[in-house]
């Protein structure tokens, strides 16, 4: 890796952020740790969703937090930016507030870079800051902000602008690299994967006694995009014809009052659980105890759940979405079926039910988890900026 005389210091942008029971975006504190151990030093920029003050904290030594003012709360952003009246006040002030507090967080810390968390909203703000500092930006795609703003030309347009002025670019998966790429008018995106280290930290979370029962978990936001509803009826299916199969459902979220009225009205109290926020041991205990995780995602890049199961060395069966079915499929990890198929889903856990050798599904665990090691993505991160930043000065002293 190219040297960097100081410590690298980096603005990292991001509208979600982990605090007071967040759970949003779990994976950044992991990755900040590791950008340490790299000699970077982080500010935190995102907004503050328990008050309309800016407040800044340090969280350990190389990190530290400036919530900027904003009276959204945990409103997510591209939310206001689909309601083109009610949220135009929200939106302005976020972008107001983002940029005003970045602004002279650079001119204060003079930031060696600006990294931002998804190319909108978070992108838009470093953008600007760049613009007023003169400071590079690199910003990381994210999957929801590429896979669901490319349909709407306003926020398509606002993506083509941050990516194409970037210094570099990121994607945590390989199709978003493509994707990211041809918003950027082909410039090179780097493939740098989210994941994070589960802690040990658990809750009084037990699950039932499920001898005789086939066991599979979904672990995800409880949003219509996850595609829970296709897991409870493929378990519908399934149990009536009387094969035993229960399914945990672990997370919150908008979709949990439709989902449990869902499971009441087939009669699956039995055979679908849902756990609500589960700490991070739960998880862990959970992906020891099932047989298989399922992620029946509508759309998706590589969702962090997807590297947990991998290293659990649980089966997977997942939709054909995002670049699952080629990592599913490339190294033998379970069974890929269409997306919105509920039938094709209960069939695949049928299949993995009576699959005397589901532990084959594991032999090839080790590689892919070099492949989205988390380590590695910081190293890949770094590593582009100080490319940057070396090449720059090489050019400059051309010049």
């Amino acid at each position: 890796m190219l040297a960097f005389p100081n410590k690298m210091k980096i603005l990292l942008i991001t509208s979600s952020f982990p605090s007071k029971g967040r759970v949003a975006a779990m994976f950044l504190p992991d990755l900040i740790h590791e950008l340490n151990k790299l000699g970077c030093e982080v500010c935190v920029l995102t907004q503050n969703c328990n008050s309309d003050k800016t407040e800044s904290r340090i969280l350990w030594d190389g990190c530290k937090v400036t919530n900027f003012a904003w009276k959204g709360g945990d409103v997510p952003l591209i939310d206001l930016m689909e309601k083109p009246i009610a949220g135009v006040p929200l939106a302005t002030q976020f972008f107001f507030s983002a940029i005003s507090t970045g602004r002279k967080i650079a001119r204060k810390w003079k930031p060696d870079f600006i990294f931002a968390e998804w190319l909108i909203p978070s992108g838009m703000v470093a953008y600007v800051i760049s613009k007023l500092t003169c400071i590079p930006y690199a910003v990381r795609a994210l999957g929801s902000d590429i896979l669901i703003g490319v349909e709407k030309p306003i926020i398509k347009n606002c993506l083509r602008l941050v990516a194409r002025h970037a210094a570099v670019l990121f994607a945590d998966g390989f199709k978003l690299c493509e994707k990211t790429s041809e918003l950027a008018g082909g410039k090179e995106c780097h493939f740098a994967q989210t994941s994070r280290n589960l802690s040990n930290c658990k809750s009084d979370f037990n699950w039932l006694d499920d001898a005789g029962f086939f066991t599979t978990c979904i672990i995800a936001r409880l949003e219509k995009v996850k595609g829970h509803i296709y897991l409870i009826n493929a378990v519908r299916l399934l149990t009536n014809k009387g094969i035993a199969v229960r399914s945990y459902i672990v997370g919150n979220g908008e979709e949990y009052d439709y989902l449990s009225r869902r499971i009441r009205e087939l009669g699956l109290e039995n055979r679908v659980i849902l756990t609500g926020r589960l700490e991070d041991g739960d998880i862990a205990d959970l992906l020891q105890h099932v047989d298989c995780v399922i992620i029946p995602s509508l759309s998706e890049s590589i969702p962090l759940v997807f590297g947990e199961a991998v290293s659990a060395r649980r089966p997977l069966i997942v939709t054909d979405v995002g670049d699952m079915k080629y990592l599913v499929e490339k190294y033998n990890l379970g069974y890929v079926v269409p997306r919105q198929e509920s039938r094709a889903l209960a069939d695949a856990i049928e299949k993995m039910s009576k699959n005397p050798n589901r532990s084959q599904f594991s032999n090839d665990s080790d590689k892919i988890l070099n492949l989205l090691s988390l380590k590695d993505a910081a190293r890949t991160i770094v590593g582009e900026l100080i490319r940057y930043s070396f090449g720059k000065t090489q050019n400059s002293s051309k010049g």
